[in-house]
């Protein structure tokens, strides 16, 4: 995959607005959750990142998975995967970038806690 760029501010570049993404993630459902599966797809990802002599260790996918997923964090894990997700979404649109991320997060306190994480952004592309 090119790498898509995302940035939570605005790019020194010329480019052409595509239109606003958005990707959303709970870890409502445990094992049968959105999340969960996403959790093992970026996990064999980063796997076969390190098995691969010939990736750059200062990539931001490697760097911050790694970060992510050796911490017992929902929310770091959901936050990795949730722009990883928005990356492909952008992607799919032909976006060279994603500017002005944005996230929310919204918690369900009752019974088990549940989260909805939202990213969302503005695709766009190089001119």
């Amino acid at each position: 995959m090119k790498d898509i760029i995302v940035t939570t501010g605005d790019l020194k570049r010329e480019y052409e607005v595509i239109g606003p993404i958005y990707f959303q993630v709970s870890n409502k459902g445990f094992f049968t959750s959105k999340f969960s599966k996403l959790i093992k797809k970026y996990t064999a990802e980063l796997k076969a990142s390190q098995e691969n002599p010939g990736m750059d260790d200062n990539d931001w996918r490697t760097t911050y998975a790694e970060h992510s997923f050796n911490t017992d964090s929902r929310f770091e894990k959901a936050f990795y995967v949730s722009v990883r997700e928005l990356q492909l979404i952008a992607k799919d649109l032909g976006a060279d970038a994603v500017v002005h991320l944005h996230q929310d997060i919204r918690m369900d306190t009752q019974g088990f806690q549940y989260f909805y994480m939202q990213l969302y952004g503005t695709a766009v592309r190089f001119k």
